[in-house]
């Protein structure tokens, strides 16, 4: 499934729209800042993931989105987080994944022409953002104001919000913090899945299936990612753990199996194989949300 990995990369890379949380490795000694009781930090081992020699590009939660549109991914209500008060997100780790969790909803609700529910999830993105430290990179060239004056155009605010991914990727990059983008993209694939595996079970699209399995080649790199990044996070760990549920699952279906390597189309997994990874899926996304 390498191939057909690197073919959806490539095309994800193509949509024009800029990559949040694009992790590289590099030759970077530095370790993430301290965060709080809740963030455990081993100076070998953090850095010995910023020193790998290995590249992995993780798209942005507007480019799954806009992949999973272009497959005929229709809006559907209530699929989303619900809106809520982002204060019961203490850590660090429950900050960033839910970030993750939301920008995701904000790039579905963008690209579907939901501006007033993209408001509000664009409101909660940057709440979580000031918590964690970098809600600078709304103030910025006046955003919120550009983003509220640009809500009648689908293209203007796409090309906002890939802006606003460049310069808070631009910020974790310069303030060693690249591991808070990992986790927040754990947070922004969970809910990306959950959306498409929730409006497939309603409409049975062929090419949201297709987009299905090649996100889940996606979710090998990031769980590589987070690996390298456990030593950044107590949390990190857990959450690797509830991610290789899913990925076993997903191994383990006889059309992943069985699938020939040299083919140019991507598995083809069944409704009834769809249902099982929806499931898992949202377990795993359920354990994101505040109660």
């Amino acid at each position: 499934m390498t191939r057909n990995y690197f073919k959806a990369l490539g095309f994800i890379l193509g949509v024009g729209t800029l990559v949040l949380f694009s992790c590289h490795g590099n030759n970077s000694n530095s370790i993430p800042p301290g965060t709080g009781s809740d963030s455990t930090k081993s100076k070998n081992q953090v850095s010995a993931a910023d020193q790998d020699s290995e590249t992995y590009l993780l798209p942005s939660p507007l480019q799954i989105a806009s992949i999973f549109k272009n497959s005929g991914l229709v809006y559907l209500p209530d699929l989303t987080a619900p809106i809520m008060d982002v204060s019961k997100y203490n850590s660090l780790y429950e900050q960033a994944l839910n970030m993750g969790v939301y920008s995701a909803d904000l790039s579905y609700c963008i690209l579907n022409k939901q501006t007033d529910d993209a408001l509000k999830y664009l409101k909660i993105v940057k709440s979580l953002s000031d918590k964690l430290g970098f809600g600078s990179v709304f103030e910025s060239n006046s955003f919120m104001k550009r983003f509220e004056a640009n809500m009648s155009s689908t293209d203007s605010l796409a090309s906002l919000i890939a802006d606003l991914q460049m310069e808070t990727d631009t910020y974790l990059e310069n303030n060693k913090q690249k591991y808070v983008g990992v986790i927040a993209f754990a947070g922004a694939w969970a809910e990306s899945m959950h959306v498409g595996a929730k409006v497939y079970d309603k409409n049975k699209t062929d090419g949201v299936s297709s987009r299905i399995s090649e996100q889940m080649n996606i979710l090998g790199n990031l769980m590589k990612l987070l690996d390298k990044y456990k030593a950044a996070d107590s949390h990190i760990a857990g959450l690797v753990d509830q991610l290789k549920v899913v990925q076993t699952a997903f191994a383990g279906f006889d059309e992943v199996k069985n699938y020939n390597e040299d083919s140019d189309k991507p598995v083809s997994l069944t409704p009834d194989h769809i249902a099982q990874l929806s499931a898992l899926i949202e377990k795993v996304r359920s354990s994101f949300l505040a109660s």
